[in-house]
């Protein structure tokens, strides 16, 4: 280039700058969230066996698959019986069907956070608990770490052994036992070893599963072989769940009580309610005045539904003492807000006066 020189009126040359090459940086796009799939299952349900299946089979999924090893029951679930290999392994192995599996002695948080290192190799995650787990803890943790921002809960699938249901019902005889918790927190209840049931006996089975979570979706397999699409992508905590359809009292210890109501509710009042039916300790006044006939606390394990209030229309979510209201739009002329409680010892009268709601 040239210039004027001032003094001269005399063009001279600038010097031509250095030019410094520009590193070309790698367009980054945000990567999509993932959804996350809580197995769970009393001991003998059937787990292993359906992991394995995931795990071996030919079905064009990307699944990554966390088999828990931690807790009381873990020995008799080994990943050997996954048919990858005897050796107890913390790191993510690549599967020959596209999927991936890791086996963790610790932390489920801790090996989902090391999971997103390999973020752009799968589309699923599947989180296996122990026979003995409870799901809710793992399952409030996609709404408190902030670590795990790239992952949102999809639901909690809960494996049943449908041959030995009634003997696990009995051997609970009416308390509130982790095989009770873990068909009240499930989304989708699936009912393994049909094939061991009588057929006359198929429908009735089905009515107690419904008698206990009266809002979860029943799935009848053998030999663990689960319809993925029926338990991946299915949206339970970002979708607007449909209402009970009947009042469900057939068992005492889990049961399920659907409310609702045609007046607007108070966004403030209907916070502060919710907190003290979840957050209240036992021996508060409030949890005292919960206690039911047979002395049993009411505990509300799961609680799911839509309102309308003075700020507008609202889906919850409820997990144990963890809940979100998530602002919905409006839904279709006729639609009624209602809330889903699914718990122990629920008492249908006591919370219609707390919630000022009323049974459908």
């Amino acid at each position: 280039s040239s210039g004027i020189n001032a003094e001269y009126g005399e063009e001279e040359d600038e010097e031509v700058p250095c030019l410094i090459p520009a590193e070309e940086e790698e367009e980054k796009f945000p990567l999509p969230s993932i959804p996350v799939t809580i197995i769970t299952g009393y001991l003998g349900a059937g787990k292993t066996t359906m992991l394995s299946y995931i795990l071996t089979e030919q079905h064009g999924k990307r699944i990554a698959v966390i088999v828990n090893e931690f807790g009381e029951g873990a020995a008799t679930e080994q990943p050997g019986a996954l048919g990858v290999g005897q050796d107890k392994y913390e790191e993510w192995l690549e599967m020959t069907n596209g999927c991936l599996c890791c086996s963790v002695k610790s932390d489920t948080v801790m090996a989902l956070e090391k999971l997103m290192e390999k973020a752009g190799k799968f589309d699923y995650v599947l989180i296996e608990t122990t026979g003995l787990a409870d799901p809710g803890n793992i399952g409030q943790s996609f709404w408190v770490d902030d670590g795990l921002s790239q992952l949102y809960l999809d639901g909690i699938v809960t494996l049943v052994d449908a041959h030995n249901f009634k003997r696990t019902q009995r051997e609970a005889d009416g308390t509130v036992t982790e095989f009770g918790r873990q068909i009240a927190l499930a989304d989708v209840v699936v009912l393994n070893k049909m094939d061991l049931v009588e057929e006359e006996s198929r429908d009735s089975l089905t009515e107690e599963i419904r008698a206990m979570n009266g809002a979860c979706v029943v799935q009848h397999t053998t030999r663990s072989r689960v319809d993925l699409e029926g338990i991946l992508g299915i949206q339970a905590y970002t979708s607007v769940p449909p209402p009970s359809t009947v009042e469900h009292k057939l068992s005492r210890a889990i049961s399920t009580v659907t409310l609702t109501t045609d007046k607007l509710l108070r966004k403030k009042e209907l916070e502060n309610t919710l907190e003290s039916l979840l957050w209240e300790e036992p021996t508060s006044p409030l949890k005292q005045s919960h206690l039911v006939e047979d002395g049993g606390e009411m505990t509300i394990l799961r609680m799911k539904g839509r309102v309308h209030t003075d700020t507008g229309w609202f889906m919850v979510q409820a997990v144990r003492d963890i809940y979100e209201l998530t602002p919905i739009a409006t839904p279709p002329s006729g639609t009624a807000p209602h809330l889903i409680f699914i718990g122990s010892h629920l008492d249908s009268q006591r919370l219609q006066n707390v919630t000022k709601m009323h049974p459908r």
